[in-house]
């Protein structure tokens, strides 16, 4: 069932309750990759993330409201690729999350759409999104939303005691 969210800028009274989905969305990868284990400051350092992205005008927090609940949210930045690409501005979405109990029920297609009007208004034609390969959620969520691939990240753990002549 489509539920209908008050999607606003965040303020600092929201920091909370975003940290805290926040911490349910690091919860939610790291059970697929430990590579997203919070850090035991992990909650601080949200919190000053999303209060310097909150005053950036360079940035954009949004928050989905229901019933007076914040249930989801998500964090949008300008940002450029070498100046050697003739379209090196770009609108890069870096946090995205809405609580399990609210999940296919619209409200991320709700905040990817404000974000999207955000990204409009300060010029961007071109928006990029990562997502853990390990997110099935976002693996089926971002296509639907328009996204495609056009790179790919690949990653390397390195043992400790490994040099690099030995690989």
């Amino acid at each position: 069932m489509q539920v209908q969210a008050i999607i606003r800028p965040a303020t600092r009274r929201d920091i909370p309750a975003v940290v805290a989905l926040w911490e349910e969305l690091m919860d939610f990868h790291q059970v697929r990759d430990p590579f997203f284990t919070r850090s035991p400051n992990g909650r601080n350092i949200c919190a000053g993330f999303l209060e310097e992205n909150i005053r950036n005008d360079n940035a954009c927090v949004l928050v989905a409201v229901v019933d007076d609940q914040v249930v989801g949210y998500c964090q949008g930045m300008l940002d450029r690729h070498p100046p050697a690409l003739a379209a090196a501005d770009f609108g890069q979405v870096f946090d995205f999350g809405v609580t399990a109990d609210y999940r296919r029920r619209g409200i991320g297609e709700q905040l990817f759409r404000q974000l999207c009007d955000w990204f409009r208004r300060e010029g961007i034609r071109r928006v990029e999104v990562r997502h853990s390969t390990c997110n099935e959620i976002a693996a089926r969520f971002w296509p639907k939303m328009g996204f495609q691939p056009y790179l790919q990240t690949l990653f390397l753990e390195l043992p400790q005691a490994l040099a690099i002549s030995d690989l």
